[in-house]
């Protein structure tokens, strides 16, 4: 980092790799955001730790003497959340990770040092003042000699902690690589071991006072006790053995207190659920049960402390480990000091199967059949019980390992059944096949009644022609018809369009499929145009694949213009004239007759309005605080939670699902 701040005021390219061909074209840079590979940066997130940096009352004081910042903050750490994809991985993410996803209803959390001491811990995730930055630290921190440098970083420069900006983060989604990140970690925190004494050595192999203060040396040391938990609660465990061997002291009191000490914060979260429980309003009716299976909170913090005391024989070596050979490396070697692997890289090369895991954790089997045979011998269930433990630790850690496969409905279905399926879906193709015509200008009629002189309504709407080209896609994809009949049809739907008459780029709710006129009275509908836009963008998905598939049924040329065509539309509608600033919801539409918003709103997040709300934030034609806006209102029905729409109808719940993303335990899926 130290050498990329170089790069950036300096100029002086020392990377073997040149990113910039002309150093002269970098622009003068103020701040630099810095993430790891597997860190999202989400939407406006970027933007607020500029503001929350730049704030006056931010602004970094450095005491020139000491070299170190002692007000205000040179850099500033986010909250960090967990991916919400990696936390559904597997069975150990789900236990380990929390829910994942952003929480709407914690914008800002509590920090013990945030609060009480006006600053942070940071954790390598954030933002940094450039000039600061460089001028502290740049002839600070000796050259290879330090894996985490994220809390020196955040001491010297004083880290503040913005917990109402949130970044999301991946996780491990395996036991192994979960400890082996663990490890890493550990043996970063003892490298940084000399900040706690009273001189330090620089850069230039000079020694200088120490200029970090008591709070960031506690920060230090904390995480150093933090690191040898496992070990002395496992020395404490075998202790009390050799206790019981020799004397005749009651050791379950020593058994006790390891266990509860080290599963602590498991018994503090079921206490606090028993309370909670029994402190209940029976004026308010509780709906606990969600309509997709999972691991609640509760389930999960008692599932984490049994596996930690299964793991513990593991754990406690692995932190034996990590701290002996940073010493030796530190003391004896000086070598392989920054020997590191990311998690991402541990979870490709760790092997996966049962036998490794043994293999891996072999410590377990050792312990865990000592800790049999001293059960067995002396009569101690308890023992008995742990030992059993021990040694099916690594079965329960590859088990909860597995990636969960995900079960695909269409292979869930009979032949048969697929057939018939099939057979439905040529029959509905087929009336868009005989519609979408010249005749009708390439536009889907809006109905068909076989009782009504008139059999085809020659009027369609923003939402057919968005899913009429789903529609001609689809048929594509089950061979109902070939690629370029497909790329013919979308096209001429697109050169339609573009003849449309349209307010601030957004299509009439209705237009005559003959004349292409809007029919009176003129309407602008924020759902259907949110629908159309939505179904542009996955047109041009489809178009995409085929430009990177190469294609030769079909001109490529023509296929980039029709590609160009969507962008330029889409980019041409601009939701925010539909959008009420004050309340951060959308009007139902724009009455272009009367030349004014419609006074009702979609202020459900359950809503056919779902999409136009993500679509608009997507082209940052609203802010993202709309969608927080959203009410989330729950209703239950036999203990059974679920958000409430203002109909109860599949159209509000599902419609927007057609081509928005699922996740699981989420509201609509």
């Amino acid at each position: 980092m130290c050498e990329f701040n170089e790069f950036l005021i300096e100029k002086n390219n020392k990377f073997r790799i040149n990113t910039i061909a002309n150093v002269s074209e970098c622009p003068q840079i103020k701040y630099v955001i810095t993430l790891d590979s597997d860190t999202n940066l989400i939407l406006e997130a970027g933007l607020e730790l500029v503001g929350a940096m730049a704030h006056i009352l931010n602004e970094p004081i450095l005491d020139k003497h000491k070299n170190i910042i002692i007000d205000g903050h040179g850099l500033i750490q986010p909250r960090i959340g967990i991916d919400l994809i990696s936390s559904r991985k597997s069975i150990f993410t789900k236990i380990y990770a929390g829910s994942g996803g952003t929480d709407l209803y914690a914008n800002a959390i509590s920090d013990i040092y945030q609060d009480n001491f006006g600053e942070g811990i940071f954790t390598g995730k954030g933002i940094y003042d450039l000039k600061v930055f460089h001028k502290i630290l740049s002839n600070e921190i000796p050259e290879n000699t330090v894996l985490s440098h994220d809390l020196l970083e955040g001491s010297y420069l004083r880290c503040g902690l913005a917990t109402d900006i949130l970044l999301i983060d991946g996780t491990p989604s395996k036991y192994n690589s979960y400890i082996l990140r663990a490890s890493r970690w550990i043996r970063g925190d003892w490298q940084i071991i000399q900040w706690l004494g009273s001189k330090i050595k620089i850069k230039s192999g000079n020694k200088k006072t120490n200029p970090l203060n008591m709070l960031s040396k506690f920060k230090i040391l904390d995480n150093l006790r933090r690191s040898i938990i496992p070990a002395t609660v496992f020395l404490g465990l075998l202790l009390s053995i050799f206790l019981k061997l020799f004397t005749n002291i009651n050791i379950w009191v020593i058994v006790a207190v390891c266990l509860v000490a080290y599963s602590f914060s498991s018994i503090l979260d079921v206490l606090n659920y028993i309370i909670f429980k029994k402190g209940k309003d029976t004026r308010f009716i509780y709906a606990y049960k969600s309509l997709k299976p999972n691991i609640s909170s509760i389930k999960a913090s008692i599932l984490r402390g049994l596996l930690e005391i299964s793991f513990l024989p593991h754990k406690a070596y692995i932190s034996i480990n990590s701290i002996l050979k940073t010493i030796y490396r530190i003391t004896i070697s000086k070598t392989n000091l920054l020997e590191w692997l990311t998690a991402e890289e541990a979870e490709k090369q760790a092997k996966a199967d049962l036998i490794s895991y043994y293999k891996f954790m072999w410590i377990n089997i050792v312990f865990g059949v000592l800790g049999l045979i001293f059960g067995i011998f002396t009569n101690q269930l308890l023992a008995i019980i742990i030992g059993s433990t021990w040694v099916i630790a690594p079965a329960l850690a590859w088990e909860i390992s597995k990636d969960i496969k995900k079960s695909v409905p269409i292979e869930q279905i009979t032949q048969k059944d697929k057939e018939y399926i099939l057979e439905i879906g040529k029959k509905t193709w087929q009336y868009f096949k005989d519609n979408i015509n010249e005749k009708n200008n390439f536009l889907p009629p809006d109905n068909y009644q076989e009782e009504r002189k008139n059999k085809i309504a020659e009027r369609t709407s923003p939402t057919n022609i968005g899913l009429s080209m789903l529609a001609i896609i689809s048929a594509c994809d089950l061979k109902y018809i070939k690629t370029e009949e497909t790329i013919k049809l979308l096209n001429k739907m697109l050169e339609t369009i573009t003849k449309l008459q349209k307010w601030n780029g957004h299509l009439y709710n209705w237009y005559n499929t003959k004349t292409l006129e809007p029919l009176i009275p003129r309407y602008i509908s924020t759902v259907d145009n949110g629908n159309f836009i939505g179904y542009l963008y996955t047109t041009k998905n489809f178009l995409e694949e085929l430009v990177i598939a190469k294609t030769d049924s079909y001109d490529i040329q023509v296929i980039l213009q029709m590609i160009k065509t969507i962008n330029d539309i889409i980019k041409n509608t601009d939701f925010f004239v539909l959008y009420d600033s004050k309340k951060y919801l959308f009007s139902i539409g724009f009455d272009v007759e009367q030349n004014k918003l419609t006074n009702s709103y979609y202020d459900l997040l359950a809503s056919e309005a779902r999409q136009a709300s993500l679509i608009a934030i997507a082209k940052k034609d609203v802010p993202v605080k709309h969608w927080n806006s959203l009410s989330r209102t729950l209703t239950s029905l036999k203990k059974y939670k679920g958000l409430i729409s203002w109909a109860g109808t599949a159209f509000e719940y599902l419609m927007p699902n057609i081509n928005i993303e699922q996740y699981e335990r989420k509201p609509f899926r």
